[in-house]
């Protein structure tokens, strides 16, 4: 099989903290583009930039960031070969409370949380509920009190966590009371679905961001993969987690993920490599996408920043293809859920990561 080189870089990593205000958006871009196209098209873009590296950082705040306009239009021809994914790390944070608080209980009952989207349009249907319902420091104060267990997982944490969301429950009224008591009946049953001695928390975001970076890819061809990253990236933190996803001895399949849509198994990245990304004008290239992809969706580009990503957008931006995990106005079609009548997405994905076939040593 051909090897088609995808690249990758992100923007807006604030390590574990995902409600650090100042960076609410996380963005990884990834293209399949040659180095020698990168260099010619970055140099075209900002002739008269002098840095070591093009860094989108650098740019957006200098003189240079005229040149993003033109760096948009290139985009027009790039449709196939350029995908962003975003993460809005409030709203991801809320998934979180709902994949382990009361998903656990949902699947007990015997219903399948995950299959149609359902936990992620359930997510949108709290979400909203608490937004259009609730008072506005509700929300946030679901979101730092989980997130303050989930940083620093203990004894103490899990019991102010247990006693917080129990004291919200009996607070709020309906629509939304009924969402406060799944959650402080999930923080109550914690033990039962969760062992606290080996639970790492739920903050990653690079590892999940990358594998639906490259189930995207995997939709569009049939090529092996060759992913090139940043090396200052700590997404191979998890490296033994995405050694087994990524191993190609994982039996064909096709598995949908929590959002309801298909993969296909084996994903057939052959190798992956960081590199430094000065000596990598492709990585670079991704900087700036995902950088533009940041700036865009994030609340706090307003004034002049929003009125010059407008013109951004129009010069082409609007042509990248993306995807991510935000709220939308899309909510479930029926509550609760289908029965569960097989395996649920966490059972087929564990057996894809912890199968017999799955020898991380092994990359044949």
């Amino acid at each position: 099989m051909p090897i088609k080189t995808l690249y990758f870089d992100e923007s807006g990593f604030t390590g574990y903290n995902l409600l650090d205000p100042a960076q609410p958006i996380f963005a990884i871009a990834s293209a399949d583009i040659e180095e020698a196209d990168a260099r010619n098209l970055l140099h075209s873009c900002f002739p008269r930039y002098q840095g070591g590296e093009f860094k989108f950082t650098n740019i957006w705040t200098s003189g240079h960031r005229k040149g993003l306009l033109k760096f948009a239009e290139h985009l027009a021809g790039m449709s196939d070969r350029a995908f962003s994914y975003i993460m809005f790390k409030k709203f991801t944070v809320l998934t979180k409370v709902v994949d382990f608080l009361i998903e656990p209980m949902m699947t007990t009952a015997g219903y399948d949380f995950y299959d149609e989207g359902f936990c992620w349009k359930y997510t949108n249907y709290i979400y909203y509920g608490l937004i259009e319902f609730a008072p506005p420091e509700l929300l946030d104060s679901i979101l730092h009190t989980y997130q303050t267990f989930s940083r620093n997982p203990t004894e103490e944490t899990l019991a102010h966590l247990q006693w917080k969301f129990g004291v919200m429950a009996e607070s709020v009224e309906e629509p939304v009371k009924v969402f406060l008591e799944q959650m402080s009946t999930g923080a109550q049953l914690f033990h039962r679905f969760n062992d606290l001695r080996t639970f790492k928390g739920s903050d990653e975001l690079q590892l999940t961001t990358m594998l639906a970076i490259i189930s995207h890819w995997r939709s569009k061809y049939k090529d092996d993969f060759a992913v090139v990253h940043d090396a200052s990236s700590n997404f191979l933190r998890r490296k033994d987690v995405w050694e087994r996803i990524t191993n190609n001895n994982v039996p064909q399949q096709l598995h949908r993920a929590g959002d309801g849509t298909m993969t296909e198994f084996p994903l057939r990245v052959v190798l992956t490599s960081p590199v430094d990304s000065k000596n990598s004008a492709s990585v670079q290239y991704c900087d700036l996408l995902a950088g533009l992809t940041a700036r865009h969706f994030s609340p706090l580009t307003q004034g002049d920043e929003r009125d010059f990503m407008n013109e951004v957008i129009a010069a082409r931006l609007k042509e990248l293809t993306y995807n991510g995990v935000r709220p939308a106005t899309v909510f479930p079609e029926r509550i609760p859920p289908k029965k569960l009548t097989g395996p649920d997405v966490v059972d087929r994905m564990t057996e894809i990561i912890f199968g017999e076939h799955n020898d991380p040593r092994d990359k044949s």
